[in-house]
């Protein structure tokens, strides 16, 4: 029982925290193929169908439909809607963000054999961009009258340290600030400034992306069989602002008033994956996929740091009544692997007008990896104190994203499209289940050697976390909801 709980309290903590953890490893992991509009309208479904640069990160094969050359670039509108809704208070606070940017750039070189060369009928090149996920976020949340204190968690790691010794980016601060204090005649052991019950309040301010830069190489046979292979150089950036605040509650004669928290972080990283992959047609209607993508092997730095303010009703001898002090600044490297992915894949084309199609993503989160960090750590533990890679073997499972799309053709300039997503959950343990469905339509038009295509799509997700947990001091527990609305237009050109 132990150890479940130190897995699910350090996959519920919400905030930043100075190194790597399973939660980590989930959002470098996490990837959605949604780079063109006409791909987002059809759920991502495109494994057997090709023709489409977006398809071509999920199947490389894809770029060996192609028998015109081309050009896409997408730019994207997205809309985040996050209520944070406490369950033992019953509060709720709401914030939304906005954010714009490039979703897919692409190139395809299509070269039909002029020679009579047999079997092959296009050799085709790839050469573009894809946003695989978006982080933009904003969350806020307040635990009124909170059952703890973060002051307490502070005091409990402080207790026999001394002063020198705590940890500079949090207790040595809150120390510093007269938030925590060695009480007199003991040996290191603490206290909190007050025992007061305490109103918190929590900001979280997310951005970043990862995303993919793709070189591809296909084949086609026979106008039946394609392969193709690609290899992706995929981006990292991701930053997180975390404020937290506790204050006195109105009509209390403390000399404390109030103090807050800020953690700033940022990663950026650089990895390489291979893919390979096939599309078979038995016949004009039918069309079978599957491709594996190897490993995603990053290199990641981060950088970090923190402040703490404090605020009091009454100045001390020097006449100061806040107080305030900034950490150093932290950096770290090390390296991380995502898992291994394997997609399957069909489709029916009915009468060129009709499409139906279907892929299945599998993927097992608990491979994922942290290896070589700065210091030496590998980060392996053992049973009694598991570490960072030992939490993500237990807490995570082999788990699969289901992808549906459907396209019909109104007229020959005009088609109408529609999709659905099942991500799977990524977590080993019934507390936690972080699945969720993505829904999406659009339209496409196409007129001589020019396309455009519009797509909305729609998720809502749900997590449930605290700011804080250890076996005896917990925080009222958060639950988040995240509605997110994203608009994509595709312009292409075929020649």
């Amino acid at each position: 029982m132990k150890r479940i709980y130190i897995f699910i309290s350090l996959l519920l903590i919400s905030g930043i925290t100075f190194s790597q953890t399973a939660d980590d490893a989930l959002l470098y992991s996490k990837q959605y193929y949604n780079g063109t509009a006409r791909s987002t309208a059809m759920g991502g479904a495109f494994g057997a169908l090709g023709g489409d640069f977006t398809a071509i990160a999920i199947n490389p094969a894809g770029v060996a439909v192609y028998q015109s050359s081309e050009f896409t670039f997408t730019p994207e509108f997205s809309f985040n809607d996050t209520k944070s809704f406490n369950m033992d208070a019953k509060t709720t606070l709401n914030d939304d963000k906005y954010s714009f940017g490039i979703s897919n750039v692409g190139f395809v070189s299509a070269n039909k054999q002029r020679l009579n060369s047999g079997s092959l009928k296009n050799f085709n090149f790839a050469i573009g961009y894809n946003k695989l996920n978006n982080f933009r976020k904003t969350a806020m949340s307040s635990a009124p009258s909170a059952p703890s204190s973060l002051l307490d968690v502070m005091v409990a790691n402080s207790n026999g340290k001394s002063p020198n010794s705590l940890n500079s980016f949090r207790e040595y601060m809150a120390y510093e600030t007269y938030l925590i204090d060695v009480i007199e005649d003991t040996d290191n052991e603490y206290e909190a400034i007050t025992g007061e019950t305490l109103n918190q309040a929590q900001t979280i301010d997310e951005k970043g992306y990862s995303s993919e830069l793709l070189l591809s190489l296909g084949a086609n046979f026979d106008h039946k069989f394609y392969i193709g292979a690609s290899l992706g150089i995929q981006s990292l950036y991701y930053k997180s602002r975390k404020i937290f605040s506790e204050e006195i509650q109105a009509g209390s004669d403390s000399d404390f008033n109030d103090y807050s928290f800020e953690e700033s972080f940022k990663s950026t990283g650089v990895g390489a994956n291979f893919k390979l992959g096939i599309i078979y047609k038995p016949t004009q209607t039918v069309r079978l996929g599957a491709s594996i993508h190897t490993p995603t092997f990053y290199s990641i730095d981060e950088e970090y740091h923190s402040s703490m303010v404090s605020h009091f009703n009454t100045s001390d001898e020097n006449g100061y009544s806040n107080y305030a002090i900034k950490s150093p600044e932290g950096e770290y490297g090390y390296k991380f692997r995502t898992p291994m992915r394997v997609n399957l894949s069909g489709a029916l084309v009915v009468n060129k007008r009709l499409i139906l199609s279907v892929d299945y993503e599998m993927l097992d989160y608990s491979k994922a990896k942290f290896s070589d960090g700065d210091d030496g750590d590998d980060f392996n533990g053992s049973v009694d104190n598991p570490d960072t890679n030992d939490i993500i073997k237990s807490a995570y499972q082999n788990t699969g994203n289901l992808r549906a799309g459907l396209e019909f053709r109104a007229t020959p300039t005009l088609s109408v499209r529609a999709g659905y997503a099942k991500m799977g959950n990524a977590f080993d343990i019934s507390e936690l289940d972080d699945s969720f469905d993505i829904y999406s339509g659009g339209f496409g038009f196409k007129q001589n050697n020019f396309f455009f295509d519009l797509a909305y799509s729609y998720t809502d997700r749900e997590r449930q976390f605290y700011y804080y947990s250890t076996p005896d001091i917990v925080s009222d527990k958060i639950q988040e909801n995240n509605k997110n609305h994203q608009l994509r237009m595709t312009f292409g050109f075929k020649f």
